[in-house]
């Protein structure tokens, strides 16, 4: 992806990079473009679309894209769905930082740095344990070249030539309590049900290649964590964490095996690192996960790894 290109990564660095779900700012059909209309997010978005070139500006349709822009909306660059051609993105962020300067002088704008930020999560992600979810296909077998976003037999343009080397999505799912994943004073224990089903919910998805909804509660037939002490050294805990869960809705299935670790400092009562990995078979397909095709069972993967601030 074109994110990667260090010259793009060099150039970006004089941008305020933003990223939005655009379907909230500029939604295709009429019922919620209607509902937007009005909306200030929605009326700048549309005033710099409306600024680019016909070719760079997917209208009518989805605005997925790469679009640089004044501080009022001015048109600087962009193009829809520019995420596969480095060389171009690079030639257009030449051209927006060309066109900044002649802005800026044009209207009195003044460059300020750019303010370094902490990374962080999705300000609806809340708990006192925040996880980073990753998922990913698996090889199915020597050789195989399984974890490809769009297969050979689905690529119908060269659109998606460098990202379909990936298969992978992030989430986010955030645990109330930190207790939940630390055994009693026994050093056994199980992470609470409701805990376990939240994650479950949330995070055991097939959404490596695009959208799924969250499972419903009546979908998880079984999940359990369980947790261990292996190790305590001066209150430094080394815990070990194992379970499963099988999740169906009649038309797509997750069963899993899971096996985890946490170093917990029970004197500051945080955990220094805290990770857990599913593997299993996945199979069916949603409507927006692009599995149409590739129903399975096949293996895949996901990550849980603490986020510490």
């Amino acid at each position: 992806m074109v994110w990667s290109d260090q010259e793009i990564i060099r150039l970006s660095a004089q941008f305020v990079t933003v990223a939005d779900e655009v379907y909230m700012l500029y939604p295709e059909d009429p019922g919620n473009l209607n509902r937007v209309k009005d909306d200030p997010a929605h009326l700048f978005f549309k005033k710099f679309g409306e600024s680019m070139p016909p070719g760079d500006w997917n209208h009518p349709g989805t605005k997925q894209g790469i679009y640089m822009m004044g501080p009022n909306g001015e048109y600087l660059e962009g193009k829809f769905a520019a995420a596969s051609n480095p060389a171009d993105i690079q030639a257009r962020l030449r051209r927006a930082i060309q066109r900044w300067d002649a802005l800026r002088q044009s209207k009195g704008y003044a460059n300020s740095p750019i303010p370094a930020v902490k990374a962080t999560y999705p300000p609806d992600v809340s708990g006192e344990l925040i996880f980073r979810v990753n998922s990913r296909d698996l090889p199915r077998g020597a050789g195989d070249r399984s974890g490809r976003r769009i297969t050979e037999a689905e690529r119908t343009s060269n659109a998606f030539m460098d990202f379909t080397k990936w298969a992978w999505n992030e989430t986010w799912v955030g645990v109330a309590k930190t207790q939940s994943f630390v055994p009693d004073s026994g050093g056994t224990g199980a992470v609470p049900i409701s805990v376990a089903r939240s994650i479950a919910r949330i995070a055991l998805l097939d959404n490596v290649r695009g959208q799924n909804p969250e499972w419903r509660d009546q979908d998880i037939k079984n999940i359990a964590i369980r947790m261990k002490v292996v190790r305590d050294s001066n209150g430094s805990q080394v815990i070990e964490y194992t379970g499963s869960a099988q999740i169906t809705d009649g038309n797509k299935s997750f069963s899993a095996t899971c096996y985890g670790e946490g170093v917990y400092d029970s004197k500051a009562g945080k955990f220094s690192r805290l990770d857990l990995v599913w593997l299993g078979m996945r199979g069916g397909a949603a409507q927006f996960n692009q599995r149409a095709n590739d129903r399975g069972p096949a293996p895949m993967g996901v990550t849980m790894s603490l986020f510490n601030e």
